[in-house]
């Protein structure tokens, strides 16, 4: 079983903050619900599970307007338990846990949680390229 739980995610530009709760995301693939039983500062966090036809989950949000050329960062907590990514010696190489833009590369994230992790935050720190992306939260990208 892979599990990863997502408290908050956040994408910050000085002092402008945009928030995404749990109810803003859609599941791509795998599997992901609200849970209140397992948060971090938040009432209850986002379970997220491989599942279906994907090896993977992948979780995205609502569009978020950014100003082109301004620095963000992405950040938010992350938990991992018994998440074990088998790498398939493909491209791209699979991760853990990770935070990503939907504008960037495969190899472009957060850094990679798997195995059994406390709390911990993920940030990744970019420049944007449109005015318009969205969040991805991927578990077991690519293995």
């Amino acid at each position: 079983m892979r599990t990863f739980f997502l408290c908050l995610i956040a994408v910050a530009a000085h002092a402008a903050v945009y928030q995404a709760s749990v109810d803003q995301l859609t599941v791509v693939h795998g599997a992901a619900a609200a849970d209140s039983a397992i948060h971090h500062t938040a009432p209850k966090s986002l379970r997220v599970e491989p599942g279906g036809q994907y090896p993977d989950a992948l979780v995205r949000s609502a569009p978020v307007s950014l100003t082109i050329g301004k620095r963000y960062e992405l950040s938010a907590w992350v938990r991992t338990d018994n998440l074990t990514v088998r790498d398939t010696d493909r491209s791209p190489i699979a991760t853990g846990a990770a935070l990503s833009m939907a504008s960037m590369p495969f190899d472009v994230h957060s850094e990679s949680l798997a195995g059994t992790r406390p709390w911990t935050r993920l940030s990744l720190r970019f420049t944007a390229t449109r005015a318009q992306d969205a969040i991805l939260l991927a578990v077991a990208n690519g293995g």
